[in-house]
């Protein structure tokens, strides 16, 4: 049952990461909403350190199955590069490796998934804390978690790979004092989430500090979970016709 699928993230981990009373309110709503439909957008969260290699994999991902790529920190910047008001807020918390509010992150990444024509999307970078998950499941019932795409990177693989990138990135958080407040955020804030999704199986983990093809390997594997049945669906119709 799709509500159920929905409802397992605060059940699970109600206590730790909402609340036990805040939990058990948001879980009877979930459950109190009508059957969700099969063709609601499919989503999977790509997780894991900063550095630990999201957009590559992402990218692999679109050419060869078509997802829409959306980075929440690309969102971001660029809205704080529009030099609004959120822009300068936005801008504010990146330089202070710290998390931007939930709704400003989640009504970027639902305005860009209703521009595209899409159906399958990748969300990097998000949730990446419980208020972010939280608000996501209260204004994006409208889509369908499928898992946590979760790379796992040893510190220093994703701090030098991060210095390096700095190098030629021009991003303002690139530096070593902000790469380790990235670290801490991640895994006082990131890390709890991401164990509440497993606690229902509803993650993916792949070690990604190996060559590139053996990590998108085992990335494909994850991610024909999600096409297969899609392409036996559309056989299933083609043959109906």
């Amino acid at each position: 049952d799709d509500t159920a699928d929905m409802a397992f993230v605060l059940a699970a981990g109600a206590a730790s990461v909402f609340g036990l009373v805040g939990g058990r309110v948001m879980m009877r709503r979930i459950n109190n909403l009508q059957e969700e439909l099969d063709d609601r957008p499919k989503v999977v969260f790509v997780l894991g350190g900063p550095g630990s290699g999201k957009g590559t994999m992402c990218a692999r991902i679109v050419e060869e199955f078509g997802f829409m790529h959306l980075s929440a920190g690309d969102l971001l910047r660029a809205e704080r590069k529009s030099g609004s008001e959120l822009g300068d807020m936005i801008e504010g918390h990146i330089q202070a490796g710290s998390i931007v509010p939930a709704e400003v992150t989640v009504r970027l990444l639902d305005e860009a998934m209703k521009k595209s024509e899409a159906t399958c999307f990748l969300v990097d970078g998000f949730p990446r804390n419980a208020d972010n998950l939280e608000c996501w499941v209260k204004l994006m019932t409208h889509c369908k978690v499928e898992f946590v795409l979760m790379l796992e990177c040893p510190e220093e693989v994703m701090e030098q790979r991060l210095l390096k990138r700095g190098e030629t990135s021009g991003r303002s958080d690139d530096n070593i004092e902000s790469i380790r407040k990235r670290f801490k955020t991640y895994k006082e804030s990131t890390m709890p989430v991401v164990q509440v999704f497993a606690k229902e199986n509803k993650v993916r983990e792949v070690v990604s500090d190996r060559a590139p093809e053996e990590v998108y390997a085992d990335v494909r594997t994850a991610i024909c979970e999600v096409t297969e049945p899609l392409e036996q669906a559309a056989r299933k119709d083609s043959s109906a016709v």
